[in-house]
């Protein structure tokens, strides 16, 4: 009998722990979509990117150029054939 009431005891206990964290309170927990927005937030740079304004601040030649050096690839340097070689350069001052 005294077993049976220690089993049953230890039941109850399981029980109350498992419900008692069921509900959490909204001070505790985030508001639901809360990292979303968030996230759209810090993604929004510019508001007003949308509008039909003219773009202002890059040179077309350059932004030509850029475009054709990014769609070129990386070039390949004579030394670097696959390894990662450092160099450092030690200089003397006096």
């Amino acid at each position: 009998m005294q077993n049976i009431l220690i089993y049953v005891a230890m039941v109850a206990i399981m029980l109350q722990a498992g419900c008692g964290t069921m509900f959490e309170s909204e001070r505790t927990s985030a508001p639901f979509g809360a990292s979303v927005r968030m996230a759209v937030a810090s993604q929004t740079v510019n508001p007003e990117a949308g509008t039909d304004a003219p773009v202002v601040g890059i040179d077309g030649r350059y932004a030509d150029a850029v475009v054709k050096r990014y769609q070129a690839g990386p070039a390949e340097s004579k030394g670097s054939k696959g390894s990662s070689q450092k160099s450092t350069v030690i200089t003397e001052t006096k």
